[in-house]
């Protein structure tokens, strides 16, 4: 079986090579360099992607497990041993996909957000700044990953 970043990468070289010098009309051309444009930035997500949600999903869990630990230290006990139940039960479904886990921490995180407003001011600020952290560092993992874009060819054709 041919790995699918083979294919793709075969695909864009067909594409600027054979293609693209018989293409005349710079509407063409533009449409060329974007389907390249999102072929690049596809082919080293389809095998990164496990590894990408597997780190989501650790930076959730760490952020959850703060959360928690602040909310001990604020002395809402209930409310520590409720998150860190949902913490243990998302993270016990080892059998689960990458993609499912990741999916149940953020689920959690979406929850602990919506939580937040009704603790203790100490609370809230410890529990706000965890989940900020994890919410950064995740927008960078998911931007990290993309080519620099093509737009400039594409605008030109």
């Amino acid at each position: 079986m041919i790995p699918p970043e083979k294919l793709i990468d075969g695909a864009m070289r067909t594409l600027r090579e054979r293609v693209l010098p018989d293409l005349g009309s710079p509407f063409a051309r533009g449409q060329l360099f974007a389907v390249v444009d999102v072929l690049n930035n596809l082919r080293d997500r389809i095998e990164t992607r496990c590894a990408l949600l597997e780190a989501d999903a650790v930076a959730a869990s760490q952020a959850l497990s703060a959360v928690a630990a602040a909310l001990h230290a604020a002395g809402d006990a209930a409310g520590a041993a409720s998150l860190e139940a949902a913490l243990a039960a998302a993270g016990a479904d080892t059998a689960g996909s990458p993609e499912e886990r990741a999916a149940a921490l953020r689920g959690l995180v979406r929850e602990a957000l919506a939580a937040c407003p009704g603790h203790s001011p100490a609370a809230r600020a410890a529990a706000e700044g965890a989940l900020r952290g994890y919410l950064v560092s995740q927008a960078i993992r998911d931007v990290a990953p993309l080519k620099p874009s093509l737009l400039a060819e594409i605008s030109r054709g």
